[in-house]
């Protein structure tokens, strides 16, 4: 499944211990730290599903998980804003 021009996959997070604040991955840091996007440009496209799903599983299979993720389709709105829709 390939991702059309309007809109391409992200990463939609939180830390397990913040169950209610959750953001849109930015990047991952070598110390494995998931950094947040503000911005339709700074957010981390992924062209197809499986490729965001193969991200999300290493972050949620591993022992002692930090994170909860889904994928989610990233759509940019006027400006630089941006929304998730569901699958």
């Amino acid at each position: 499944m390939s991702a059309d021009q309007k809109g391409n996959w992200a990463i939609f997070y939180r830390k397990l211990d913040e169950p209610m604040v959750w953001k849109t991955l930015r990047y991952k840091r070598s110390d494995g730290v998931l950094v947040s996007a503000k911005t339709y440009d700074e957010v981390y496209k992924f062209n197809r599903f499986k490729e965001a799903f193969n991200f999300i599983k290493e972050l949620i299979t591993i022992d002692n998980p930090i994170y909860d993720a889904q994928v989610k389709r990233v759509c940019r709105t006027r400006g630089t804003g941006f929304y998730l829709s569901g699958n």
